[in-house]
């Protein structure tokens, strides 16, 4: 049995990479028979788990690319958090499994997955920090424009798009009359 994996509470923005232990084959025959959800939580042993987000791929599908690439473009995992191991990711074979934080709603969990998953590393998404600066340029502030000045106002008055319906409804009944005689 793996060793139990503690989920602090109110943890965000973290991905765990699972490899798992069963033969390509039979899991070509779980995914057929499973939608992707329930073979994560039969993987990780919990029933009740949230694994709506959770990712089951096979290492095939990233052939030149890599997990550790895959996890850096398309998460934000920075090369820092992905450098120790690497090696260990992109040696991956048959199917991983990706498992999101939210999974656990910000609550305590313990997962006890079996031997079907052997746990890989714990990495973190980046999420830029909302600017919290204020803005200081004299633009920025209200009540900045020219006081007084009201932008001019067209001095078309409508009567060319008058002659132009009244062109084109013309063109129109000229050819209605055509085609009818």
């Amino acid at each position: 049995m793996s060793k139990a994996i503690e989920i602090p509470a109110g943890e965000t923005s973290k991905i765990r990479v699972f490899a798992i232990n069963r033969p390509v084959p039979d899991m070509q025959t779980l995914l057929k028979s499973a939608p992707v959800p329930d073979v994560a939580r039969e993987l990780l042993a919990d029933p009740h788990l949230n694994t709506a987000g959770a990712e089951v791929f096979p290492m095939a599908d990233l052939a030149g690319v890599g997990l550790a690439a895959y996890l850096s473009d398309g998460y934000a995992v920075t090369d820092e958090a992905l450098s120790p191991d690497r090696a260990k990711l992109d040696a991956l074979e048959g199917y991983v499994l990706l498992v999101f934080s939210d999974s656990f709603a910000g609550q305590p969990h313990r997962l006890e997955p079996g031997s079907d998953v052997t746990l890989i590393g714990t990495y973190p998404e980046f999420r830029p920090g909302a600017a919290t600066g204020s803005l200081t340029a004299d633009s920025a502030l209200p009540y900045t424009g020219v006081p007084g000045v009201v932008p001019a106002t067209s001095s078309r008055n409508g009567v060319g798009s008058m002659v132009v319906l009244t062109i084109a409804a013309a063109l129109l009944l000229l050819a209605l009359w055509w085609f009818l005689t």
